[in-house]
Order: structure tokens, then C-alpha cells, then sequence
């Protein structure tokens, strides 16, 4: 039984990593002209002590013990903290924080996941934040504590859940869509 869980939790990230590489090359159009060298694989002790260096694209598996820092990510990230300064696509699974500096498409899952740009994909930890900067959009399912987006069409199910505008429902004690007439409502909120 222990050994089915296993094969099937490493299925479950091979697959991840599979459907973000083909995501992303489809989404991108292939690769952006060598902007930034390549790497399918990364690990890191905590940067700038890693290999290959933060300034490569990653697309594959990204290990980092302390803190790690790459460009572009696509596939399936494992750390204490990691943090894609361009997009982010795959499975994010970390210790403490994910942190995308750009968009991101897939599932993080941390005690804090943050995507500055658009996002799509389901958040799980205490705080959860996509599409933190106006003009930007969340396609979410988020699961935690805090849950916030500027504009998000989805879920937000926690304790306290904050959008500034929201196609969608939220489920929580404290649930706030800044740009609705009754804006705060306990419990369950929505607009459609």
C-alpha cells in the first residue's frame, strides 16, 4: 500500500512536470529565443550557491534545500522556499513560501503561495495571494487561512477571504469583493 502511494504521488509529479513543459511551450510558442540559457534540472543550497545559476530557465525538476531563485520554471519545484522571477508553471511544492514574480499556471502548495501576475491553477497553504497586481487575473481555486486576488473568477474557501473583483464564490467567516454593493458578507459570498 505504501509503495502504491509512493508510485503514485511520483506519477502525479512526472505528469505535472510533463503537462507544464507542454503547457508552457504551447502558451509561449516555444522557446523566446534563447532569452535566458536552459537548464532541466536545478539544485540549490541557497542562492547564489546552486547550480546552474538564477539566471537560467528551468523546465523540469528544481530542488532548493534553503532558497532558490531561478527565471522562467516549468515543471516541478521541491523547496524551503523558491521563487521564479519570471513565470512559474507546474507544481510548486514547498516548506515555507512559493513566489512568482510573473504568471503562473498550476498548483502551489506552501504555508504562503504568492503569484504576482496572472494565475491559473489552485493555491493550498495559510496564505494565499494571485494575481496580486492590478490589470492581472486569477483563474483559482484557493484553500487557506487568507486568501486575496485583485480580480479573480473562482473559489476562495478560508477564514478570510479578500478579492477586489471576483466572478465567483467565497466561503469563509470574513469573505470581502471590494467592488460589489454589499461588499462584506459572513459565510458565503458571491458574484457573478
Amino acid at each position: 500500500m505504501k509503495a502504491q502511494f509512493i508510485a503514485w504521488v511520483l506519477g502525479v509529479m512526472v505528469g505535472s512536470a510533463a503537462w507544464a513543459q507542454q503547457t508552457s511551450t504551447l502558451s509561449a510558442g516555444g522557446a523566446e529565443s534563447g532569452a535566458h540559457p536552459y537548464t532541466p534540472f536545478m539544485f540549490s543550497i541557497v542562492t547564489p550557491l546552486q547550480v546552474p545559476t538564477s539566471d537560467f530557465d528551468v523546465g523540469g525538476l528544481r530542488i532548493n534545500a534553503i532558497y532558490g531563485e531561478c527565471q522562467d520554471f516549468d515543471g516541478l519545484d521541491i523547496s524551503t522556499v523558491g521563487r521564479a522571477r519570471g513565470h512559474g508553471n507546474g507544481l510548486q511544492a514547498a516548506l515555507l513560501a512559493n513566489i512568482v514574480d510573473g504568471e503562473g499556471l498550476g498548483m502551489q502548495v506552501a504555508p504562503v503561495n504568492y503569484v504576482s501576475g496572472s494565475y491559473a491553477g489552485l493555491q493550498i497553504g495559510v496564505v494565499n495571494y494571485g494575481a496580486a497586481n492590478p490589470q492581472t487575473s486569477a483563474q483559482a481555486l484557493q484553500i487557506g487561512v487568507f486568501n486575496g486576488s485583485d480580480f479573480i473568477k473562482g473559489c476562495q474557501i478560508g477564514v478570510i477571504n479578500i478579492a477586489r473583483e471576483m466572478i465567483g464564490f467565497q466561503i469563509g467567516v470574513i469573505n470581502v469583493i471590494q467592488n460589489k454593493d454589499v461588499s462584506f458578507l459572513p459565510i458565503i459570498n458571491c458574484y457573478f
